[in-house]
């Protein structure tokens, strides 16, 4: 994370926050490969906004699913477990909160079957996220090593 974004007050965060998702709308709308980015951008704000505010608070709530969200939005699927891993886990967190990080997964789970309907019909997203999440550890090797 950026050092800058530490000296931060939540009010400087909401603002770019704000601005950081219109653009990533805007970008999504208009089909822009810099849409991803825009998201990554969103996430990291909202990730500092979490960590500077209680997860039992309105905008601590807020941003722990704002940032799994915009991680899900800009298709880095195993950050946005990994973050709502983090955030469950927070026992303060209201109900209404983990309700709202599922129901993102679902959500995105619903955009990916409509986007490849052929995977979804078979029911081979399963092994398509391991896949996924096994090459983000190990990448996956096309050709065999040189001995």
């Amino acid at each position: 994370m950026n050092a800058s974004l530490f000296t931060l007050t939540e009010d400087e965060l909401d603002t770019l926050v704000s601005i950081a998702i219109r653009r990533a709308e805007v970008l999504d709308q208009a089909g822009s490969l810099m849409a991803n980015d825009a998201w990554r951008e969103v996430m990291t704000y909202e990730e500092r906004l979490a960590a500077i505010t209680p997860p039992d608070e309105i905008p601590g709530g807020i941003a722990r699913v704002g940032a799994v969200t915009a991680a899900l939005a800009a298709g880095q699927r195993q950050e946005a477990s990994r973050l709502a891993l983090q955030y469950r886990d927070e026992e303060s967190l209201p109900e209404e909160r983990r309700a709202a990080i599922e129901r993102a997964f679902r959500e995105d789970g619903e955009q990916l079957a409509k986007r490849f309907p052929a995977l979804a019909k078979s029911g081979k997203f399963a092994e398509l996220q391991e896949l996924r999440r096994r090459s983000a550890v190990t990448p996956l090797r096309v050709f065999p090593k040189v001995a």
